[in-house]
Formats: structure tokens, sequence, C-alpha cells
């Protein structure tokens, strides 16, 4: 059974605006080029593909697309910058609304992408693990999976375990004057299992002086390295390299991030 069915991003579309004007980094990007640098081009998927931070850049390389996600409005702001692209590029991309884990994946993929923490969009293991095995029957054989994650092991850590801990989300000001305050509160916590439930609080001032209030509880699961490798094996990749940042620096115990490079057999 899928737990997160209600995504919070479809509420409304100034959330996936936010979402833009806060998700800017592009270290990840970065990596991800070194990696398959030595390909050309990649036929490429990635699910929870919000609204193309990573699609866009490497489509333009040359790379062809297809990107997946279950809100709505993260794919209608992807798509209006899609069509803002060169004609041949546009029909090398291809997105599909739909719940990664309640669809038939398309086949024959050299790449996978499970990239920015997508993993806090799925409530269990479990459902991690199926996404996973997914992506396995995805790709080609010798395909290639990049999976990249916070860092935590052993039990949940102490800054997810205070109940009633509430934290800033997605906020501030759209273009047309509208106004996003968002925040997430922990309301349930099962710390050997690494599970905790947050309350997602939305609320959306519009310039007419209009206001929508929305609420959205999701359970998150904080995969470690130990589990995603176990989840790979058992899937039939070989992880060939394992980096502890997006400067590709080798993985520690230390590590803020967990990001693997593994190769379906």
């Amino acid at each position: 059974m899928i737990k997160n069915l209600v995504n919070g991003y479809d509420i409304d579309p100034h959330i996936a605006e936010i979402y833009d004007q806060s998700e800017t980094y592009s270290d990840d990007l970065g990596l991800i080029r070194k990696l398959i640098s030595d390909h050309n081009p990649w036929r490429i998927l990635e699910p929870f593909c919000g609204t193309g931070r990573l699609l866009i850049p490497l489509a333009l390389e040359g790379h062809t697309f297809v990107g997946i996600d279950q809100a709505r409005t993260m794919l209608e702001r992807a798509q209006n910058k899609i069509n803002q692209l060169p004609l041949q590029v546009q029909k090398g991309i291809k997105l599909i609304k739909a719940n990664v884990l309640a669809t038939n994946w398309p086949q024959n993929f050299d790449l996978v992408i499970l990239g920015g923490n997508c993993f806090y969009e799925l409530a269990t293991l479990e459902e991690q693990e199926a996404c996973i095995r997914l992506a396995a029957d995805a790709l080609n054989p010798g395909g290639y999976m990049y999976i990249d994650n916070d860092h935590m092991e052993g039990d949940l850590a102490e800054t997810w375990q205070t109940i009633g801990r509430v934290r800033k989300s997605l906020s501030g000001i759209c273009q047309d004057g509208t106004k996003v305050e968002s925040s997430m509160e922990t309301v349930w916590v099962d710390v050997p299992r690494r599970l905790a439930r947050i309350q997602r609080r939305v609320k959306l001032v519009f310039p007419d002086g209009n206001i929508l209030e929305k609420e959205v509880l999701q359970q998150k699961h904080p995969i470690s390295a130990v589990e995603i490798r176990t989840c790979l094996e058992r899937s039939g990749f070989e992880v060939e390299q394992l980096f502890g940042d997006h400067t590709g620096s080798l993985y520690t115990d230390a590590s803020l991030r967990a990001i693997f490079w593994a190769r379906k057999c």
C-alpha cells in the first residue's frame, strides 16, 4: 500500500514557483556530468523530476529524457520551460504524470536518476526498495543508477525526533505578488524503524486578499547508506562508486551525503 498519496506541491501552482526560487543549487548536476562524460548521448529516466532542474540542462547537452512526477503543478512548470527550448531538444523530452510506485515505467534506459533527496517522498524502506526494483527493470543491461540522499545511519537522528518541532519550508513571494508560507511539524516518530510523520501546512495570500490554507500529512523514512547498498545488491546492481559530496569526495562515516553510482549487472 502506497502511503503518501497526496502531493503537497499540487495544492497550487505558486508552490512550484517558490520551489524554483529555492532549489537553485547545481553541484549535483556537475557530478552527474562528470559521471556520464564518457558516453554521449544517454537515454535517461528521472522519476521525481519536479520542474526540470536536472532534466533541462542535461537535455540541452544532447541527452534524451523521460521525467515522471506525481505533481501536476511541477510538471506544468517544467513543460513551460521545455516549450522555450530549441525544437530538437523538445522532441527528446517526455513528461509523465504519475505516482512512481503506481505506474509501469518506460524501458531501455542507460541511466536512472534518483536525485535531490527524492526518497523523502516515499514513506517506508519497502517503498524505496520497490522504487529501486522498478529502476532496475527500466534499465538496459549495464545501465547505471544515480542515487543521491542525505546521510543518516543508525537510529533516527535526534533532529528528527522532537514531536512538535516546526520548521519553515518553501516560502516566498511570487512574480504576481502571491505570498506563500509553508511549514513542517513533526507529529509522530518511530525511532528504531527510522520513521517520522510530518504535517505540512501551506498558506497562500493572493494579491486580491483571498487566502488558501491546506495541510498535508506525509511519512518519511531517511534511508541509510547501508540500506541503499542492500537494496541495490538485491536488485542486481554493483556499486561502482560511493561519494560523500557533490565534489566527488569518497564517502566516509562523517559524510553529509551518500551518493551512489551503481551499474546493473
